[in-house]
């Protein structure tokens, strides 16, 4: 098990884990500029549609893998090799149970695919089965091994399934794009992203056969009535949370091919895949923070949990925040160079997406504290209102204002509900704390976004040059408002201080290991 600090766990899995998310942004989007040259966009909307269809039935998983999750934490910090054994034993026969649930329920939607895609091109609607097959049986494959693979980000060992990924990742993208070179066929596409995430999660799950050889050992060891009574109880509590959580984030593409067809959802999807990779980044770095803040929340005083929780969400402020800034002032510059006038959205629908983005990333630090806390049963109900409110909005607003109005819905819903509600019961229940200190902090950090936007605005108003230099040159001025306003305003902060120590830190060992 591992035996390395927290400290050097969390440099070493955010480390590998920037690496590898900068990796697979580079490769992706050259796979996706290669896919939208050679495949007709319609083609696009539909990957975006099957994996949202797909998303939804995931809902058999019910929040499972967060509740084995947190229950790991626990054995794995007193090394109760057995414990963990059991528990892994456990949560395979559950994982095999969903695989055939969400096969089955895949299958059933295959007789309405017709209904569900209208009007596709002829060579499209030829293949609508196969794809929508190949999409189902990427999905099923990954539960046959996810069990296992959860053990690794519960110990902290992160950056092993970073360096996996990555290396698959890579040949994924390299042997599809020949495919779209040579034969233009999305199908043949599909069918090499099935093989090498196959092959991805069988090497990761050799690699926790070497790491914890005791699992062998205790092959047969079943989990105790007890333990099993606890994660049932967080699962029920986890499962309102994920059924609201899919219905708020994987509806919008079902309801906007309704209203608007297959094209425009094809249009959003690059919108999507360019915000998409700039957030995978983000989520790389606190992600790999998860299982220290819960040793934190295991063994450290109440001060010391206030001090990293205000120091992980100001750290979540500054890099959101500046990833909003330059998608709003800068996307669609980046689109109209990569592919064109044609796929470019309004700026009303630019700012929704990050406003959206923005809402759903300043959770970040609070969903971290909730799950490490075990706080699954406070709010669970909530969520469920939260996707009600987008669900009824969605079909309203997007009647009447179309793609803004769907993405107006989603903020709407998560403004009235759990932006406000989940650090509450964080505050009160986990920190022992004034919830009114957080929103205090909050309306701070979004006051001093609104002016940085506000002053970029104005001087965007006297760029009157286009193309690829100005838009390196707005780039440059876009990255020095928002973080000039953060120092001038933060700099004699705790949280900020903090940050420079342990970026200083960081940053001396890597030296000192370079120089050796």
């Amino acid at each position: 098990m591992n035996n390395d600090s927290r400290f050097s766990n969390s440099v070493k899995n955010i480390s590998f884990g920037f690496i590898a998310q900068i990796s697979q942004m580079i490769l992706g989007f050259v796979s996706r500029t290669i896919f939208i040259k050679f495949l007709a966009v319609e083609y696009l909307g539909v990957n975006g549609l099957f994996s949202n269809i797909l998303s939804l039935l995931s809902l058999a998983e019910l929040g499972i893998a967060g509740a084995i999750s947190y229950s790991f934490y626990k054995p794995l910090a007193d090394k109760d090799e057995v414990k963990i054994a059991a528990l892994i034993n456990f949560s395979a026969k559950i994982y095999t149970s969903i695989a055939l649930i969400v096969a089955v329920l895949g299958l059933l939607v295959v007789p309405f695919l017709d209904d569900i895609v209208k009007n596709p091109p002829k060579e499209l609607a030829n293949d609508l089965v196969i794809i929508y097959l190949l999409f189902l049986f990427n999905t099923v494959s990954a539960y046959f091994l996810q069990y296992k693979i959860s053990i690794f980000q519960a110990d902290q060992r992160s950056y092993l399934i970073f360096k996996n990924n990555t290396l698959f990742f890579f040949l994924q993208n390299l042997f599809q794009i020949l495919v779209l070179l040579f034969f233009k066929n999305f199908i043949f596409y599909l069918i090499i992203q099935t093989i090498f995430q196959l092959l991805g999660n069988v090497v990761l799950s050799f690699k926790v056969n070497k790491y914890y050889p005791f699992l062998k050992k205790y092959k047969e060891v079943k989990l105790d009535s007890e333990s099993k009574k606890q994660i049932y109880s967080n699962v029920k509590s986890n499962s309102f949370i994920k059924i609201g959580g899919i219905v708020v984030n994987s509806t919008d593409n079902l309801i906007l091919n309704y209203f608007s067809g297959i094209a425009m959802v094809g249009l959003l999807s690059n919108y999507n895949l360019l915000i998409g990779l700039g957030s995978s980044l983000i989520v790389q770095v606190f992600s790999s923070l998860t299982a220290s803040v819960a040793n934190i929340n295991a063994i450290e005083s109440q001060d010391k949990k206030i001090e990293t929780f205000n120091l992980i969400n100001f750290m979540n402020f500054w890099i959101y925040g500046v990833v909003s800034v330059v998608i709003i002032f800068l996307i669609n510059d980046f689109i109209l160079i990569w592919i064109g006038q044609n796929y470019i959205l309004p700026i009303s629908v630019v700012i929704l997406l990050v406003i959206n983005f923005y809402m759903y990333g300043m959770q970040n630090a609070v969903w971290m504290f909730k799950f490490t806390f075990g706080i699954f049963k406070q709010g669970q109900y909530l969520i469920l209102l939260t996707a009600l409110i987008n669900l009824v909005l969605s079909f309203v607003f997007g009647y009447y204002y179309g793609l803004a109005g769907i993405l107006a819905a989603t903020a709407i819903a998560r403004l009235l509900t759990n932006a406000w509600f989940d650090p509450y019961i964080v505050f009160k229940l986990g920190l022992n704390s004034n919830p009114v200190n957080y929103l205090i902090k909050y309306i701070n950090y979004f006051l001093v976004l609104l002016l940085s936007i506000a002053i970029l605005f104005s001087i965007n108003y006297f760029l009157f040059f286009e193309g690829l230099l100005a838009s390196i040159l707005k780039l440059g001025i876009v990255l020095f408002v928002p973080n000039f306003l953060i120092f001038v305003f933060y700099k004699n902060s705790e949280e900020y201080k903090r940050l420079m120590q342990i970026i200083t830190s960081v940053f001396i060992k890597f030296k000192v290991k370079f120089e050796k």
